[in-house]
């Protein structure tokens, strides 16, 4: 009996860590996030690329989650997670036509799904800007705006996942 209990008792706190992990993803991206808002006009174009492939990176593990959670957008969100890396390489027309408007992505119907992809794709083209344009008031401009598109969406699919 005692071995039993100790075993229920490990898996409840494997499962509350393991939860906790989850949050803390979450919560990790969305402080990120707010912390490359805050430091935007600031930081070195090197720093914006590297925050933004850590936000890239974080995304990565919050999206099988959420496709777990909606399944709707496995094969679509699947699919955005299987071209990341090459992401990073693409031009921003590219991005722009194969990802922002799913030219190489599967149809899919549920808005929460491109919410979800967004949590990728906008940070990627943050760090391709940074990476490969000049520091200038538009380059600059045009991460702010992918940026806020990052928090825009990142409301909805954290309270889609079900972390408030």
């Amino acid at each position: 009996m005692k071995t039993i209990l100790i075993i229920a008792l490990s898996a409840v706190l494997f499962t509350q860590s393991a939860n906790a992990t989850k949050a803390n993803n979450w919560e990790q991206y969305e402080q990120l996030a707010e912390k490359v808002e805050a430091n935007i006009t600031t930081a070195s174009f090197k720093e914006l690329t590297e925050k933004s492939i850590e936000l890239v990176n974080l995304s990565k593990q919050l999206l099988p989650e959420f496709m777990s959670k909606e399944s709707a957008c496995k094969n679509y969100l699947s699919a955005v997670l299987s071209a990341s890396d090459e992401m990073l390489t693409i031009s921003l027309d590219d991005i722009e036509r194969d990802y922002h408007s799913d030219g190489k992505l599967p149809k899919v119907d549920s808005p929460i799904c491109y919410y979800a992809k967004d949590l990728l794709v906008h940070p990627t083209t943050m760090a391709i800007v940074a990476n490969t344009q000049n520091d200038t008031k538009k380059a600059r401009a045009q991460i702010k705006l992918e940026l806020e598109e990052v928090l825009t969406h990142f409301s909805f699919v954290k309270q889609a996942a079900g972390y408030r």
